[in-house]
């Protein structure tokens, strides 16, 4: 197994993870009530901070939503969702590991997408 694979691995993990609502529970709420239509999304990153938990979540092949949960939230009502094009995504300053799971990810959703 390479590295792409080890990588879309984890990504379909994180994946099952979060749709059993094993990641955050109010982040499969927060994507459902943003998109009722998704069954399909992999987390390209995560980031834990003090006061909240940001996720880039790729939706379909064009956009990456970006759901920001304030710790202090037992709700969506404090969840922030926004819509990024993944061509402003990729234009960010991203680490390597960043771009490969960003690229192994758009790969899956290909798949998804064509399957």
């Amino acid at each position: 197994m390479n590295s792409r694979d080890h990588v879309q691995a984890d990504l379909l993990s994180s994946m099952a993870s979060m749709f059993s609502g094993g990641t955050n529970p109010l982040l499969l709420a927060a994507l459902k009530t943003a998109f009722p239509w998704l069954s399909f999304a992999l987390i390209v990153n995560w980031i834990p901070e003090q006061a909240e938990d940001i996720y880039w979540v790729l939706i379909d092949l064009n956009r990456i939503a970006t759901v920001e949960i304030p710790r202090s939230s037992n709700d969506v009502i404090g969840v922030s969702v926004e819509v990024l094009d993944i061509n402003i995504y990729k234009e960010r300053r991203l680490s390597i590991d960043s771009r490969r799971k960003l690229e192994a990810a758009i790969e899956l959703m290909r798949e998804n997408y064509t399957s």
